[in-house]
């Protein structure tokens, strides 16, 4: 038996699993059962609350996708965590300390309760990046180039910016995530500038494929609109089922996003 929180995030769905007051044993074997069982709808990823290994934190997040892989980041779901977390008083405070795989993410609740989530580990290195060769920055579909610009968030993306909207997104997405440019798949984002501080947006996710929203890759897109197109420092990301805040400062690292969370579910039983 096994209680989780069903939440979603601008149409991205998740099963939330509170690993700190119950028990949960994070073996291949628990996690397929989980992604297995019949939800009753379809889920893009597990997120998993743990206790933190290091005392700066406040917890630890393992964050796994429908394939079985597990997954760097996940803003969208880091925020269901969030709104949990503070539901539940699991903390003390209007701020929640994440170590998520090394990095510290912070989670603050608004008073317009919202959500915002810094991140301070923007990086445009390839070892970072998982790009095997600093000097590719396209590639070739249907024999036309394709050019695309890279950055990790905590996970890597490459953002294709004002596409052409007659391009099949979802076939160069994956064209790209297996051309083996990228070391371990990449996440591909396709953004159209409606101005200076706002965009529409696609992404085709590692072990997922095209989602309904990605909290990171709306940050990868905004830290790529700001460095390469020189857009705002905040942007508006609009997906199919809303829009979260960005800001980013290229100076310091920095990248913050704001947005809501909410339920699906609450303390569902699975019986696995």
């Amino acid at each position: 038996m096994l209680e989780v929180q069903y939440m979603e995030s601008l149409g991205n769905d998740f099963v939330v699993i509170d690993g700190v007051t119950q028990f949960f044993e994070q073996s291949s074997k628990e996690i397929s059962k989980v992604l297995n069982f019949d939800h009753g709808f379809s889920i893009d990823q597990i997120m998993l609350i743990l206790p933190p290994s290091n005392s700066k934190f406040d917890f630890q997040i393992k964050i796994f996708n429908k394939d079985g892989s597990e997954a760097e980041n996940c803003v969208n779901g880091i925020r269901c965590i969030s709104k949990y977390i503070f539901d539940q008083k699991l903390v003390f405070s209007d701020q929640i300390n994440f170590m998520v795989g090394n990095d510290l993410v912070i989670v603050s609740n608004t008073k317009k309760n919202q959500l915002k989530v810094d991140m301070f580990n923007i990086s445009f290195e390839s070892e970072d990046i998982g790009i095997k060769n600093d000097d590719i920055n396209s590639f070739s579909f249907n024999d036309k180039e394709i050019f695309f610009d890279a950055v990790s968030v905590g996970n890597p993306h490459a953002v294709i910016f004002n596409y052409d909207k007659e391009l099949n997104v979802p076939e160069v997405g994956a064209a790209l995530q297996k051309s083996g440019i990228f070391k371990d798949g990449v996440n591909v984002g396709f953004a159209n500038s409606i101005n200076d501080s706002e965009i529409n947006l696609r992404v085709i996710e590692r072990g997922v494929g095209e989602t309904q929203a990605c909290g990171s890759g709306a940050c990868a897109a905004a830290i790529i609109g700001r460095k390469t197109r020189n857009l705002s420092q905040k942007i508006k990301v609009n997906f199919n089922e809303g829009f979260l805040e960005t800001e980013t400062d290229l100076s310091s690292g920095k990248v913050s996003l704001t947005g809501t969370a909410n339920y699906r579910a609450k303390a569902v039983t699975l019986k696995i």
